[in-house]
């Protein structure tokens, strides 16, 4: 049975925005929370190990990578081993075209796969809907949980990351994307198989994958229970309710939360940042962020608990001064020790995105999918000696009065250290 979201969830879901784009090796590692739950890599970032294929798949910048010019028949990349119940997570990003991940599937001798497709569909037609996220049975059109049709356009970044969970036990499958359950029901077409990639035939199309972890579920294993609008990982940071997940260095009053769940800060209020309550090591950081004409404000990461947060640890800054600052005082750069390159658009009061990844010395940051700054810190003399761990932080407005800064959607996701498949 289809089981239909409340109205309060839904609500909830509209109002929350998924995660921008990631990219490279670095994220094809577990979270703490994972290694600890059991669940393991099914690719490494770097080999097609453990994974059977058409020519149509390679491995490129940490990803998995399926492409057709629009003449080659379906072609799937199988996984050597076979899952009955399991929870399924993976980043998946497609541009043009449709493809999905197989479960519980087989590959017949004509080349088709048979089981269960999650579904991807970069639909472009104006008035059409994408059938992203909906689950394929062989011979069955697409289930879907009532209310997802509507609610797809609004979770799904056409032509960008999604992250994609799949959980099957027994009869029970749910399928989620970003966070937001689209399928929940009970089938008993297939209770074990394989897992797979496709690359739909006859379209001109490019699909990515990376971060693909499974754990096998016991028989008497409860599965997780995903919150709304929270990809799978992820821990909300600030999601528009409170400051609960941070302290307030300086005034109170420089922050302000509206009735639209955006955290702005005003200048000239004596505000200096919001630290987080605990420090991390290896992570990716999300953060949404808009500033006024000739704002400045920033983003800190591995920095200490008293002194500024800029020399202790790292700011990646957000800039709109004029005249504009230069390569290593810009939007996109490590504050005064790293420079943007490429330096990204800096024009204001527009939401952008920064994804910051912190992986041992190694920093890359993010803006807008464009990647400005990618540093082993350990290369950098002004950087060398800071630290790998610490606080991460949001800076206030950090100009006069008539200046802002606004945030929204800040989420974290720890990486382990450990390595291995």
């Amino acid at each position: 049975m289809t089981r239909a979201f409340s109205l309060s969830v839904l609500l909830l879901c509209l109002a929350l925005p998924v995660i921008a784009q990631t990219t490279g090796v670095g994220d094809n590692r577990l979270t703490e929370d994972e290694r600890e739950a059991g669940f393991r890599l099914l690719f490494d970032g770097q080999t097609l190990d453990g994974w059977e294929g058409g020519g149509c798949w390679s491995v490129q910048d940490g990803m998995i990578v399926g492409r057709n010019d629009g003449t080659a028949p379906t072609n799937y990349l199988f996984r050597k081993d076979s899952f009955g119940d399991f929870v399924l997570r993976a980043s998946c990003r497609l541009e043009g075209g449709n493809s999905g991940i197989q479960y519980r599937s087989q590959l017949r001798d004509d080349g088709e796969a048979v089981g269960y497709q999650a579904d991807m569909d970069d639909v472009r037609e104006p008035g059409a809907h994408s059938w992203w996220g909906c689950l394929y049975e062989s011979g069955k059109r697409g289930v879907m949980t009532d209310g997802w049709v509507g609610l797809a356009e609004k979770v799904v970044r056409q032509g960008e990351w999604n992250e994609c969970e799949i959980i099957c036990q027994g009869n029970h499958i749910i399928q989620r994307v970003n966070g937001v359950t689209c399928v929940d029901i009970e089938d008993s077409a297939a209770s074990e198989g394989r897992f797979a990639l496709q690359v739909h035939g006859g379209l001109a199309m490019t699909v990515y994958f990376k971060n693909v972890r499974v754990h096998a579920l016991e028989p008497n294993e409860l599965p997780p229970v995903g919150e709304p609008g929270v990809p799978a990982g992820w821990t909300p940071l600030f999601t528009g309710q409170d400051l609960a997940n941070f302290d307030v260095v300086g005034a109170q009053e420089a922050y302000a939360i509206g009735e639209d769940g955006i955290l702005r800060s005003e200048g000239g209020k004596n505000g200096q940042w919001l630290r987080s309550k605990r420090q991390y090591s290896d992570f990716i950081l999300h953060v949404e962020w808009r500033v006024s004409p000739g704002g400045n404000s920033g983003v800190f990461i591995r920095s200490a608990a008293e002194g500024n947060p800029w020399e202790t640890g790292h700011e990646c800054q957000i800039s709109n001064e004029q005249p504009p600052r230069d390569d290593l005082h810009c939007t996109g750069t490590l504050y005064g020790t790293v420079p943007a390159n490429p330096r990204p658009d800096e024009t204001p009061e527009i939401w952008r995105t920064y994804e910051i990844h912190c992986v041992g010395p190694r920093i890359t940051v993010i803006v807008d999918d464009l990647r400005t700054v990618d540093v082993d810190s350990a290369e950098v003399d002004a950087i060398r000696e800071k630290p790998t761990a610490g606080y991460v932080g949001i800076q206030d407005s950090h100009t006069g009065p008539g200046y802002w800064v606004e945030y929204r959607n800040i989420r974290i996701k720890e990486l382990s250290r450990a390595e291995g498949m």
